[in-house]
């Protein structure tokens, strides 16, 4: 039943291995990219979070609270169109000081009765290629008669500007610091309220009063003071367009780049920032304009978004405030995914990260696609992608080798269980077979061995009746101690038999009384001197010796007697045997704090190393026991074995091939 069981039962989880494998793995590839899936769409969620907190950073700041666009990181390009659509934030320009060029602008225009204008027409064109010569001469670097011609020239209202700064350029090269001081301060006193150059547009005019402050600190060499006009241009301290505001903030930079001096160092990276800012405020001011009149068209309650028209991308999002006007944020696609954060997917696989793409867009090379989702009606023209670096192991894969294992390890158990089981079937079988070889020899010996007995009875009493011996007192005797000595020779194989049909049965009962080792040994001795054929006296006897050791003198057990006996005999029996004739047989009694001992040795060939084991099995006989043509059942060693064990002690067996053998049966001590 075992070995059927050993079979069916890894037949059987084989099988059912097999028939959920697939199931199983589908199940844990569609539960991972359902996992996948929820990350997406909760990764969405959260930029859409990000996007309604920036858009509600932008209403604030409408209306004059800015505090939070610092903590909305997409509400960075923020923007902000009134109800006619115009744009308010961010401004296209600096913030002007005055209206001073505007105001100034036909400052120069003559008045006066028409002879008097031509004749002024015609001294300030004369004045004018007088400005232009002294121009020249400055360009050829002869600083002296430069200087006496800007000098004619700076008394006039139409050429004092111009005379005046070319005048401050001269003194500085020619190193009249001091001088050029003093021309600056007149040009700022007089006319500290125009621009350079009068007439031009306003995307080219320069206040005075900048171009003087930027004389001044440059015939200084002053590096604080270059950066302080720098810092006041972009500030919106002066009426200048921010394009050239920038590049003469620009300029100053460029001509600071070698002072290695910390403060200055320091300086200079806030100017770059705040350069920064403003070329980003230009750019998006410039673009958001291109987009202003589809926004103010699309604009509803509900925030939406749309590419920008000038840079695709570029995102648009917005929605409009309860007084008409319209908040929105200018986003793109890596600001999206850094709100989503580095844990966008944690628990889906390792090194994930958020990409937002254009819809139908695919990812870089080097990345894998885990999950795609779209961001809705809302942003239509946006999709997020969860990836994850291709030298990473997939996570479908790594699911599906975690599954694998677990098949492998179970199928590699059970197909082992499976080899286990065959082999023990084959081995039961082997065994069965065996075992049906030994009962057959059994069967064929213990008839043999009940023949013997039986036919000696038959005959000696035949004999008897037959008066063969005349008469004869020895030889009436003789028969009938033949007789006696077969019949309890024939007891103790029926006795033998039943013992084993008894154990087989597990009905064999023991019977405990105190019984002296010592005893135990000689009354087995004896039995078996009883039980001696005496047609053995002629072809020699055994002699047997009992040694008892002291320790073992007083040494009592609680022990089955009849058992013990018999178990020694046995092996008496079996020492006489295969020991040989006239071979004597030593009986050793010895005993332990814990045990005692009663071995029987005798000086036979002995047993093979690879027989010791066997020879306790049922049935089992030597090949060597076989040749000897030595009568026996195969069981009285086996019963030896049994009976022994059940009383809690051991039996074992020494031997050398050529030099005899030691069988020792132990009990353990102790009297109830």
């Amino acid at each position: 039943m075992l070995s059927v069981l050993a079979l069916l039962v890894p037949a059987g989880g084989i099988a059912y291995l097999g028939a959920v494998s697939y199931r199983d793995e589908h199940d844990a590839v569609t539960s991972q990219l359902e996992r996948q899936d929820r990350a997406a769409q909760a990764t969405v969620q959260q930029i859409d979070r990000a996007i309604e907190a920036a858009l509600g950073a932008a209403d604030r700041a409408a209306s004059g609270d800015r505090t939070r666009l610092a903590t909305a990181p997409l509400a960075r390009y923020w923007f902000w169109l009134d109800a006619d659509g115009r744009i308010r934030e961010p401004r296209s320009s600096l913030p002007d000081v005055s209206d001073a060029v505007d105001r100034a602008a036909d400052r120069n225009a003559p008045v006066g009765p028409v002879d008097d204008y031509l004749r002024e027409l015609s001294r300030r064109q004369d004045r004018a290629v007088k400005l232009r010569a002294a121009r020249r001469i400055e360009a050829s670097a002869a600083w002296a008669e430069a200087r006496r011609e800007y000098a004619a020239l700076v008394g006039f209202d139409d050429t004092g500007p111009e005379a005046l700064l070319g005048l401050a350029r001269v003194q500085i090269r020619l190193g009249d610091v001091a001088h050029a001081a003093v021309t600056l301060a007149e040009l700022d006193r007089r006319f500290g309220d125009r621009s350079f150059p009068e007439g031009g547009s306003s995307s080219e005019r320069v206040p005075v009063r900048l171009v003087t402050a930027l004389m001044r600190a440059e015939a200084a060499h002053d590096a604080a003071a270059l950066l302080d006009v720098a810092e006041a241009v972009l500030s919106g301290h002066y009426a200048i367009e921010p394009v050239v505001g920038v590049g003469i903030a620009t300029r100053i930079r460029s001509e600071l780049a070698a002072d290695k001096t910390l403060a200055i160092t320091r300086r200079i990276s806030a100017l770059d920032a705040q350069l920064a800012a403003i070329r980003e405020t230009a750019r998006a001011a410039a673009g958001l304009a291109q987009d202003a009149t589809a926004i103010a068209h699309a604009a509803t309650p509900g925030w939406r978004g749309q590419p920008a028209a000038h840079n695709a991308g570029r995102t648009l999002i917005y929605e409009r405030r309860p007084d008409s006007s319209i908040v929105g944020i200018a986003v793109d696609a890596a600001m999206l995914a850094d709100v989503a954060g580095p844990d966008a997917a944690r628990g889906v696989a390792a090194h994930v990260s958020a990409l937002v793409l254009p819809v139908g867009a695919l990812p870089p090379a080097d990345q894998r696609v885990l999950s795609q989702v779209p961001f809705g009606e809302r942003l239509p023209h946006l999709a997020l992608a969860l990836v994850q670096p291709l030298g990473d192991p997939a996570p479908l894969d790594e699911v599906i080798r975690a599954r694998s294992r677990r098949h492998v390890v179970w199928t590699s158990g059970l197909a082992l269980l499976l080899g286990v089981g065959l082999l023990a079937t084959i081995r039961g079988a082997a065994r069965a077979r065996e075992l049906a070889q030994l009962k057959s020899d059994f069967v064929s010996t213990v008839s043999h061995e009940l023949k013997t007995p039986l036919t000696s009875i038959r005959m000696f009493a035949e004999m008897l009746e037959q008066g063969v011996a005349n008469g004869d007192a020895d030889k009436m005797h003789r028969y009938h101690g033949v007789i006696v000595q077969e019949s309890q020779r024939l007891g103790l194989l029926i006795t033998n038999l039943l013992d084993y049909a008894q154990i087989e049965r597990g009905t064999r009962r023991y019977t405990p009384t105190v019984v002296p080792v010592e005893r135990l040994a000689r009354d087995a001795v004896a039995t078996f001197e009883a039980l001696r054929d005496p047609e053995t006296e002629s072809r020699g006897r055994n002699p047997i010796a009992v040694t008892v050791s002291p320790e073992a003198m007083a040494v009592e057990l609680e022990i089955d007697r009849d058992v013990v006996v018999q178990a020694v005999l046995n092996v008496i029996s079996n020492a006489a045997k295969y020991g040989g004739a006239d071979k004597p047989i030593e009986v050793s009694v010895a005993a332990d704090a814990t045990s005692a001992a009663i071995a029987v040795r005798d000086h036979g060939p002995g047993i093979p190393a690879h027989e010791q084991a066997r020879i306790f099995r049922e049935f089992y006989r030597t090949p060597d026991a076989y040749r000897s043509n030595v009568e026996g059942t195969g069981l009285g060693l086996a019963l030896v074995k049994r009976h022994i064990e059940a009383l809690g002690g051991t039996v074992d067996v020494a031997s050398v091939v050529g030099e005899g053998a030691t069988f020792t049966i132990h009990l353990p001590r102790g009297v109830a």
